[in-house]
């Protein structure tokens, strides 16, 4: 984990746990950690998927992701995007981070 964000690993658990399950890719879970770049990195992430990985994460973590919320940096990495969504879980903005 980043030293500026730390991220709860349950949270990052179910995170991955839910990109691996919406872009199939059960093969790669165990290689995949917070430095793992997801958008432009993996294939299987397109922009049909994003829409398909926001809904999903909605869905597993009861929050609203609003369309303004939706940034390139916020798939740059798994880490990345199981900060923001920890953010969205406990209702506080991301630190260092505009929308």
């Amino acid at each position: 984990m980043t030293s500026s964000q730390e991220i709860s690993q349950a949270i990052f658990e179910d995170v991955k746990a839910v990109v691996v399950a919406t872009l199939h890719i059960e093969d790669q879970a165990d290689d995949l950690g917070p430095e793992t770049g997801l958008y432009g990195d993996l294939p299987q992430l397109d922009s049909l998927t994003v829409v398909k990985l926001i809904v999903a994460l909605q869905n597993r973590f009861g929050i609203e992701i609003k369309i303004d919320e939706i940034a390139g940096h916020v798939f740059d990495t798994l880490g990345r995007l199981a900060a923001f969504v920890e953010s969205k879980v406990r209702r506080e903005p991301l630190r260092g981070v505009e929308y």
